[in-house]
């Protein structure tokens, strides 16, 4: 059933890319050079990537919280590194690289197995929330033609509602169905049997800086709108809800390595109304080459920071840092 998902999930990827493609190519002819100059280009570009450096130091911190909530402690430094090293991960087929690479790096300095793969179901639900609640205020914002035939617009306030009581209900009832999960697979010789999971204002908290993180990525967004589209305005929670919308599509269809095709054809067809369409290529195509290049960027710097932090562990620990990352 996992490698049908897969399968499917990239065959999903590879449609939503060509489909993006297409419309690339056809909207390149419309493309007005003496508004694409490499400067103007480069200056779109270097709004973009600042902001998007700042969301993996925010998954940091959400991190740390939530471990700190399950009894693990790490320290800024050591919660930095671990992501950023391991986050270029998941431009492998799967998108599921950069999760398994943060577990194995992380349990020779500290948590175990159990926390550490919990932490990361936390992270990704409560993320997943956060994008879906922006999705929901740009449904309701402005109209979405590509979408009419499916969500009148007179249904939308309903979506926002139905997601702002998820996300409630998300809150209260996570961690109990976690714990109840555990129980069921306890044996006696379990040794999470005490295991803590976040309480309501931790879940809150990450919930909010993962707000927080789409917000900051829309504002490099917004400000790149002048530079490629003159004239389209800057709709700052209309544009954060669209990039939130792309990332938690791409982040549920298996298979696409950083949603790879997935969020760009999402994007092309939120974008098709709020500015020409040869200009939300142009957007898009920055927006990815930012996202890949701050990726980048930081695994170099959490390769860096690991290798300093790896020098103070004692020689059993560090030795299995090596071996595991």
């Amino acid at each position: 059933m996992k490698r049908v998902l897969h399968w499917l999930g990239l065959a999903l990827a590879i449609a939503a890319g060509i489909y993006f493609l297409r419309h690339a190519a056809a909207a390149f002819g419309d493309v007005r050079t003496a508004e694409l100059s490499p400067m103007r280009l480069f200056g779109a570009f270097a709004v973009m990537l600042p902001a998007y450096l700042v969301a993996v130091p925010l998954a940091a911190m959400s991190w740390r919280r939530l471990l700190r909530a399950m009894d693990v402690a790490f320290s800024r430094a050591w919660s930095y590194a671990i992501v950023a090293f391991t986050q270029f991960g998941k431009y492998l087929p799967g998108n599921v690289a950069h999760h398994v690479g943060r577990v194995v790096v992380a349990r020779p300095v500290g948590g175990d197995l159990t926390r550490l793969s919990l932490s990361l179901v936390y992270e990704n639900l409560l993320t997943a929330l956060a994008a879906a609640h922006l999705t929901a205020i740009l449904m309701v914002m402005r109209p979405v033609p590509a979408l009419e035939q499916w969500l009148p617009t007179a249904w939308r306030p309903w979506l926002l509602t139905a997601a702002t009581l998820g996300a409630a209900a998300g809150f209260l009832l996570l961690r109990h169905l976690v714990a109840w999960v555990l129980r069921l697979r306890r044996s006696p010789a379990d040794s999470t049997g005490a295991l803590v999971t976040p309480g309501p204002r931790v879940l809150l908290t990450c919930y909010g800086i993962a707000v927080a993180s789409f917000l900051v990525v829309g504002l490099g967004f917004t400000a790149m709108a002048p530079l490629v589209s003159p004239g389209a305005g800057f709709p700052y929670l209309e544009l954060s809800g669209a990039f939130a919308a792309a990332w938690v599509i791409g982040l549920l269809v298996p298979g696409a390595p950083a949603g790879l095709g997935i969020r760009e054809g999402v994007l092309l067809a939120l974008l098709g109304d709020v500015m020409p369409s040869a200009d939300a290529v142009v957007m898009i195509a920055l927006l990815r080459a930012a996202t890949t290049v701050g990726d980048l960027v930081h695994f170099v710097a959490g390769g860096a920071l690991l290798r300093r932090l790896r020098g103070r562990l004692p020689p059993s620990r560090c030795h299995g840092l090596e071996a595991g990352g």
